[in-house]
């Protein structure tokens, strides 16, 4: 092999395999010591190893983790098992290796005794290179006994925060993963993720390992294009319709879309879904969730990843192995439970390496939910990106950019002063209902019937839509900024005693 100045070079498997299969041309540094340390694991090189053997590795999303063991896989003997979490994850990377010509099986639960019988000729036969599972099925004891007689050289556990996160509480299965792989003994194991503080690092020693430390290979986490921001807000929905509001179709494709918007519950995607479509007037809005079927996932999937102005609602079913690389926003309606989930999720954005806002939004409802961590990172004064990697146990050498560095000045929380002072002039006057047809003031039976229209504070939240006032007067009540009145003032709003 000869470069451009016709000196000779030496050859390169890993890039020679690399462009056969998957059409790359270069391999970051990281990915050279991830895969050189298993090829060396697994005897490639035919000299005295010395490899460090098992490793965790932490890549960034999107910084190209799945070479790490595909690549491995291609140019050693034997058998390379992957562990995912998830079926769609599982069916995505079936489809691509299949499109890439690698050799490639499946095992999953619902299969029938004749895919089974196939599959497992196919393994016996050394006709698969990559087996996709997880860890419900590998747990099955006949699945187990079938796997053991075959060659395995690599076992590899992604996403293996899940072991923390999951494994001891719904998916018990993730902490058969170290049983599983002392049965198998392959000749090197790897766990790959993207984030991982060192109460997660230390959980996937004790189950997948059982103790044993192994080698850690670590990238810089930090993802420099993404922009981190918190909105404090009395109304979610009118915080969401004022950041996707545009008029052209130039300003949907800027700084804002495509949006994610993940939510922690199914209902609230669909609520946040119908809500954004109808106060937007468009159709480009969607949710996702695991409660839909294959069929529906697999079309808002598709819809999602060519659209450029698309908003989804969703909750974590759509997060792992996202491939959509122009994500311009990442909004989270609620924080998630852990600093890791945060950083995983906000990561789906910006995978081009093009500028993206991490947004999470807070109301007074989720102030008694958040975990101490995340009120924290919504009062902090000092820098949110150093704050969320010193979660991570991490320390940065500065900020590319979030809402405190850049110094962005919001004037308060929206409508919070304005709701006040109608309170302060107007005490034990209005009910709940009068308040909000007055304040929005559009022309109604009870605004004629009250004569509300008379008044000066008529429109004042005429932008508002009256779902969105009720949320920020609920939220109002749950601070404890305003009461509803007794007696001779039944229902009627005033403002609370600081």
């Amino acid at each position: 092999m000869e470069d451009l100045l016709g000196i000779e070079t030496l050859p390169d498997p890993l890039l020679d395999a690399g462009e056969q299969f998957f059409g790359i041309r270069y391999l970051f540094p990281y990915q050279r010591l991830a895969i050189h340390n298993i090829l060396d694991s697994c005897g490639y090189f035919q000299e005295e190893s010395d490899a460090f053997g098992d490793q965790i590795i932490l890549l960034p999303t999107g910084a190209g983790k799945s070479l790490c063991f595909q690549l491995p896989a291609l140019l050693l003997p034997g058998l390379t098992l992957v562990v995912y979490p998830l079926l769609s994850l599982m069916a995505d990377q079936y489809r691509r290796l299949r499109e890439a010509k690698v050799p490639v099986g499946i095992l999953k639960g619902g299969q029938s005794e004749e895919e089974r019988a196939s599959l497992f000729r196919s393994l016996k036969n050394g006709e698969i290179k990559i087996l996709l599972s997880n860890p419900e099925s590998l747990s099955n004891p006949r699945t187990l006994e079938a796997l053991v007689p075959l060659s395995i050289t690599h076992f590899v556990v992604d996403e293996a925060h899940c072991i923390a996160q999951w494994g001891e509480t719904f998916r018990p299965a993730y902490l058969n993963l170290g049983y599983i792989r002392a049965a198998l003994k392959p000749k090197v194991t790897t766990a790959f993720t993207a984030t991982a503080s060192p109460f997660v690092l230390e959980k996937i020693r004790e189950h997948l390992f059982k103790g044993f430390y192994p080698h850690e290979v670590s990238a810089n986490p930090d993802r420099p294009n993404i922009q981190y921001s918190v909105i404090e807000t009395l109304s979610k929905k009118r915080t969401l319709r004022t950041l996707f509001s545009s008029t052209s179709e130039s300003e949907k494709e800027g700084t804002q879309r495509p949006a994610l918007v993940f939510c922690r519950s199914r209902k609230r995607t669909e609520q946040l879904a119908l809500t954004l479509r109808h106060s937007l007037q468009e159709k480009e809005i969607f949710f996702y969730h695991a409660g839909l079927s294959p069929e529906e996932k697999k079309k808002i999937e598709q819809w999602f990843f060519r659209s450029s102005t698309g908003i989804l609602a969703a909750t974590t079913a759509y997060g792992m192995g996202v491939d959509k690389p122009n994500i311009r926003s990442v909004i989270h309606d609620e924080a998630p439970a852990t600093v890791e989930a945060y950083l995983q999720e906000s990561g789906r954005g910006g995978r081009d390496t093009q500028p993206c806002q991490a947004i999470l939004l807070v109301s007074e409802e989720d102030r008694c939910k958040v975990s101490p961590f995340f009120r924290g990172y919504v009062a902090t004064q000092g820098c949110r990106r150093l704050f969320l990697y010193r979660g991570l146990g991490m320390e940065l050498d500065g900020c590319s950019g979030c809402d405190r560095c850049n110094h962005e000045k919001r004037e308060g929380i929206e409508g919070y002063e304005s709701f006040l002072a109608f309170l302060r002039k107007n005490s034990r006057r209005y009910t709940e209902e009068e308040a909000i047809h007055l304040l929005r003031g559009r022309p109604s039976l009870l605004t004629v019937s009250q004569a509300l229209y008379r008044s000066r504070w008529y429109g004042t939240l005429q932008w508002w839509e009256t779902e969105e006032l009720k949320e920020a007067l609920d939220n109002l009540f749950r601070q404890g900024r305003i009461r509803k009145g007794t007696f001779l003032w039944k229902n009627r709003l005033y403002l609370a005693m600081k």
